[in-house]
């Protein structure tokens, strides 16, 4: 049984097994072998020890599978992100809303304006890749073009396309939130529209200030003739972005919304765009293949473009009922159960969520391990949603060796040097920091009583 004095003790095997598992990251993240090796091997490191501590491999099997089982919903979803993201390439829905935004630049607030319009993209199609790929690269070229501060545009650009990443119906991190706390997307949505008013409005006021004086002109010559040359411009390719607004405001299965936007998409596709239907499998499949040199940067998207992060999820996830079962990390969630006490759930949260980050280098598994970690320090599971939309997903992307960032980083040509001025990812976290008031109201249940609690439910 286990004593006070012995409740948060780490033990050698523990120590043993993490570490090997910390090492196998660091040798993937510094050579550039993919992550997928790195949580291979945890897999087997974490069976290891469970094997060590009684479990026999049939249960081993099935606690791995009931791990993935969790998450089989946001497979599908994952999918059909993948399509959506493709098949609004193909049809003209991504060229015409970014032509439509870089109508509304105005030149006196570029800074501001690029973050706005990167916000308005990323909450539309939930994807930060998508955005800084896309949006993002214009919003740099036009900077560059202009003479302006590239540096303070980079920041802005990395803020907006977070936004839509931490509270989009699109967003894959999102998505992944909602299944590992067991909420509703549109629910969490309405309350992160709620509780990210003030910062969203502070992280505005930052980049109005930051954008004096501003150049007098940004628009390059001919920055939309390529988009208007190659894809028709009709109301009708903007209908699938209005159904996932108007599904996501009757509250409708984001499964169908976004299924309904994939057909209406298609539709432009083929009889606006005049896309055979070969194509517009490929876009769904691999991804949009630009035509021409002058659309490179629309290429993306497609089911492919999710391999990689579904693979961490399920793999991740496949930890999950493991770690329940064998202990591993009781000895630590005790650990940040006593400094949730101590300085508040929150700031406990976004404490794990950065070191998460900091081991793993991505947020993905970084938004996992933190809410394994943080599980019993916030036991709302809608206010546990909201501590990890407001910290991991966000802090993941100011770390300069995160993909978070990197992979933003490559694409907009710039180093760590913007991390500073991408004032959203610092401002939601510092606010809720601030405003957090939960420092004796994290952990209702006494510590040793959950510990004994769980030793009695594995044995």
């Amino acid at each position: 049984m286990l004593s006070p004095s012995s409740a948060g003790r780490v033990t050698r095997g523990q120590i043993i097994t993490l570490g090997l598992f910390v090492c196998g990251l660091a040798v993937c993240v510094f050579s550039g072998i993919s992550l997928l090796w790195a949580l291979g091997f945890g897999l087997v490191c974490f069976s290891g020890y469970a094997r060590s501590v009684g479990f026999s491999f049939p249960v081993i099997a099935a606690l791995l599978f009931q791990g993935v089982r969790r998450i089989a919903n946001i497979l599908t979803i994952f999918t059909l992100i993948g399509m959506l993201t493709g098949v609004w390439r193909i049809s003209g829905t991504i060229p015409m809303l970014i032509d439509w935004a870089l109508s509304l630049i105005n030149p006196t607030f570029f800074v501001l304006w690029s973050f706005l319009l990167c916000a308005t993209l990323s909450s539309l199609i939930g994807t930060a890749f998508g955005t800084v790929s896309t949006l993002g690269v214009v919003c740099m070229l036009m900077a560059h073009t202009a003479g302006f501060n590239e540096t303070l545009v980079g920041g802005a650009i990395l803020s907006g396309i977070y936004v839509g990443d931490r509270c989009s119906p699109m967003s894959s991190s999102a998505a992944l939130i909602c299944a590992l706390t067991h909420t509703d997307i549109y629910g969490n949505f309405k309350r992160m529209l709620r509780n990210g008013a003030a910062p969203f409005f502070l992280t505005c006021l930052g980049y109005a200030l930051l954008s004096l004086p501003g150049p007098e002109h940004v628009m390059p010559e001919g920055a939309t003739d390529a988009l208007r040359e190659h894809f028709r411009f009709h109301f009708w390719v903007l209908l699938p972005a209005l159904v996932i607004l108007l599904f996501g405001l009757l509250r409708i299965d984001v499964k169908i919304a976004m299924a309904t936007s994939i057909v209406c998409a298609s539709g432009a596709a083929v009889f606006l765009q005049g896309t055979p239907l070969s194509a517009l499998l490929s876009s769904m499949v691999l991804g949009y293949e630009a035509p021409v040199g002058e659309l490179a940067m629309l290429g993306g998207g497609g089911i492919i473009s999710m391999a990689t992060v579904a693979a961490i999820v399920a793999l991740s996830s496949s930890y999950s009922a493991l770690f329940e079962k064998s202990g591993l990390l009781d000895s630590f969630e005790y650990m940040i159960e006593r400094l949730a006490l101590r300085m508040g759930a929150f700031r406990a949260t976004a404490l794990v969520g950065v070191l998460t980050t900091g081991l793993s280098c991505n947020q993905t598994l970084s938004i996992i391990l933190t809410r394994q970690l943080c599980a019993h320090a916030q036991h709302n599971r809608r206010e546990m949603a909201m501590y990890l939309e407001n910290s991991v997903v966000l802090l993941s992307a100011v770390l300069p060796w995160s993909i978070a960032f990197s992979m933003c980083g490559l694409t907009l040509q710039q180093g760590p040097e913007i991390i500073p001025f991408a004032l959203y990812l610092w401002m939601v976290p510092l606010y809720w920091c601030l405003r957090s008031r939960d420092v004796h109201q994290s952990c209702p249940r006494p510590l040793l009583q959950f510990l004994l609690a769980k030793k009695k439910h594995r044995d």
